[in-house]
């Protein structure tokens, strides 16, 4: 039994491991309606990997064209296309379809790292009160 509780580890250590290296992929879908995009506003971070999903309501056929990337989806009733793109910088990007008029924009944020410091390396430690 003491053989074989290593063996169950290493498989659990290496998906921890791999999972460091990979950022999950944001799936946001997008629905053209006759009053346009749904949702028109979008927020994403900096850095991550965006998979977009795009359906329509509406018989005519509509587009989606993301600002700065590459990305360019047909949008027909009753059908999703999808595409992928990766935000690297931060500020607003804007989506939309020349044909019918409709916009929406995705604000791309900064991601927020804490600062972390050795408590042993700081020079203001704090210390007790003697009583």
């Amino acid at each position: 039994m003491k053989f074989i509780l290593p063996f169950l580890f290493i498989p659990l250590l290496a998906f921890a491991l791999d999972g460091e290296k990979t950022q999950p992929t944001r799936e946001i879908s997008i629905i053209v309606t006759k009053e346009g995009y749904y949702p028109k506003s979008l927020s994403v971070f900096e850095g991550e990997k965006v998979k977009f999903y795009v359906t329509s309501t509406l018989d005519e056929p509509h587009c989606m064209i993301v600002e700065g990337h590459k990305v360019f989806l047909a949008a027909n009733k009753g059908k999703v296309t999808e595409a992928e793109a990766t935000f690297d910088k931060a500020g607003s990007f804007a989506f939309y379809c020349p044909s019918s008029k409709s916009d929406g924009k995705i604000v791309v944020m900064k991601r927020f790292v804490p600062k972390r410091e050795i408590a042993s390396e700081k020079s203001d430690v704090w210390t007790p009160k003697e009583y």
